[in-house]
């Protein structure tokens, strides 16, 4: 039989090397800050713009901002060869060449895959302890911290997997279960190493097997 030590489940992950699987809505861990990965900036095409770019695109938009007025006709058109940027919607009427507005659109739909977010999530329902996370540094280590009834540290590698921002992972440490139902007595967090940005704790319980 198993004894807990203490841990609830939260979604589903998986171990290194096989699929991860996505949290639910309702379990996974907020995002963060909105701090980019390693190799973006935010884009501030107007001070509350954190959209995550590369340095080259921060400065050609800061550059664009500063050219906008002679690019801009008197009843707010663009003048012939120039087309609005439109970087948060409508209401950006900065005056660029259509190659920055495909540009912006772009990285728009990448904002998500450029941010720093760090989540994590596990899952001890069906089976031992699997630790699950995204939204690291690609290709950077990570720590995976566990305290509480058990105290015990991991450094695996965030890589790239379909379906999953940024650098991601599935970790299964070899603890028993699954436990039965009752009060977590243990935690676990992610730290992005080359950053140093960690999760929140996540609760689970941690068991032992008696025979």
């Amino acid at each position: 039989m198993f004894r807990r030590l203490m841990a609830s489940a939260m979604v589903v992950a998986a171990g290194i090397g096989g699929a991860l699987i996505a949290p639910s809505t309702a379990n996974a861990q907020d995002y963060g800050p909105n701090t980019c990965r390693q190799g973006f900036v935010w884009r501030v095409a107007r001070a509350s713009d954190l959209v995550c770019v590369t340095p080259q695109t921060r400065t050609d938009t800061a550059n664009d901002n500063a050219l906008a007025p002679g690019r801009t006709l008197p009843n707010g058109y663009c003048v012939q060869g120039y087309v609005w940027r439109e970087a948060w919607g409508s209401d950006d009427l900065t005056c660029v060449t259509p190659q920055t507005r495909a540009q912006a659109r772009y990285d728009n739909s990448q904002a998500d895959d450029r941010r720093l977010a760090v989540r994590l999530w596990i899952n001890s329902v069906t089976g031992p302890l699997k630790v699950s996370g995204d939204h690291f540094n690609v290709d950077s280590p990570v720590r995976i911290v566990f305290s509480g009834a058990v105290n015990r540290s991991w450094t695996i590698t965030a890589t790239r997997h379909a379906g999953f921002a940024g650098g991601s992972f599935g970790f299964t440490p070899g603890f028993t279960g699954p436990c039965a139902p009752g009060t977590p007595n243990s935690w676990v967090r992610a730290i992005d190493l080359a950053s140093g940005r960690s999760t929140g704790n996540v609760p689970f319980i941690y068991c032992v097997r008696f025979d």
